[in-house]
């Protein structure tokens, strides 16, 4: 009888990926994408529960098929990579993430992850947000490319991230989805190569509060106004001055849901021009005023205020 197996995978997904197969333009490593995407769907349809064709010890079962062998062969490789890796079935089960992922999270081990949803390991609040994006996936086939987001660390910091979530077929049916995430401090080395419009989006993680026009976030990636526009509404599918507005609402989220801080000081905290024109735009995006937010959100994480 085969041992069932807990795999904790990494995949790098290069921004030049193809929008259909994110794996597909990968040359960073020889392997065969096709063969771990077959993995990803048998997870997603089974629970997270897929056959190795190796025995406990690790070894080669008799019977074991050689695309289960090399899948599995090719899973522990790129892990080795150390990038943050997590895919969920159609119900938002997880039921595969990296090592990184796992160390995130706050677990030991892949298989104290295995089968939970976000509303087992975040904040209520945070959830919604994951959960919003996530159904974007699974129920339209979208893909969420380059989100910045707000994740819990382990001590109860926050970090913002930048998310990319992409749908995994069977046929044509979406079964799940994979996604991968990376922290915007520090900055890996070769994000400007990788990601061109990086420090634009860093720029915009990090003073969000503060008036940002797009020639100043063009000049962060030595682009002319107009170009960085096109590029940016090309990769991102919204506009420069959409996608901050999205991270000041997200981080006036966090602050209603997280602090007791007036809505005054989130307002401009958050670079809105004053507390109306906060709560006008968090109605508009959120349906909620930014009172009946905090109501409804406040305590299920909570944090010092500050300033």
């Amino acid at each position: 009888m085969r041992a069932h197996t807990a795999f904790h995978v990494v995949v790098s997904v290069p921004r030049h990926a193809t929008r259909r197969r994110p794996w597909a333009a990968c040359k960073e490593a020889p392997y065969d994408w096709k063969i771990l995407n077959s993995w990803l769907i048998g997870l997603a349809d089974s629970g997270g529960v897929v056959d190795a064709g190796v025995d406990e010890s690790g070894h080669m079962t008799d019977d074991a098929d050689l695309t289960e062998v090399y899948s599995y062969a090719a899973m522990q490789a790129v892990n080795e990579v150390g990038t943050l890796f997590f895919a969920k079935d159609h119900h938002r089960r997880f039921i595969m993430c990296s090592d990184a992922f796992v160390r995130l999270m706050g677990y030991a081990s892949a298989d104290q992850i295995i089968g939970l949803r976000d509303e087992d390991i975040s904040p209520e609040y945070l959830v919604d947000h994951y959960r919003g994006y996530d159904e974007k996936v699974l129920r339209r086939g979208e893909h969420v490319i380059d989100l910045v987001e707000l994740v819990r660390n382990v001590d109860g910091s926050y970090d913002w991230f930048v998310t990319t979530k992409w749908p995994i077929f069977a046929g044509p049916r979406i079964v799940g989805l994979g996604g991968i995430t990376r922290s915007l401090t520090p900055r890996h080395p070769a994000a400007h190569e990788e990601f061109p419009l990086a420090a634009a989006v860093e720029l915009i993680a990090r003073d969000y509060g503060r008036q940002l026009t797009v020639t100043e976030l063009a000049d962060a990636v030595s682009m002319s106004p107009s170009y960085f526009t096109r590029r940016f509404k090309s990769h991102f599918g919204t506009t420069p001055h959409r996608y901050l507005r999205q991270v000041r609402l997200m981080a006036a989220a966090d602050l209603l849901s997280t602090t007791d801080m007036p809505l005054t000081k989130i307002a401009r905290a958050t670079g809105h021009y004053d507390q109306s024109h906060m709560s006008n735009e968090f109605a508009r995006e959120r349906g909620l005023t930014p009172s009946s937010y905090r109501r409804l959100y406040q305590g299920s994480a909570r944090r010092p205020a500050s300033g």
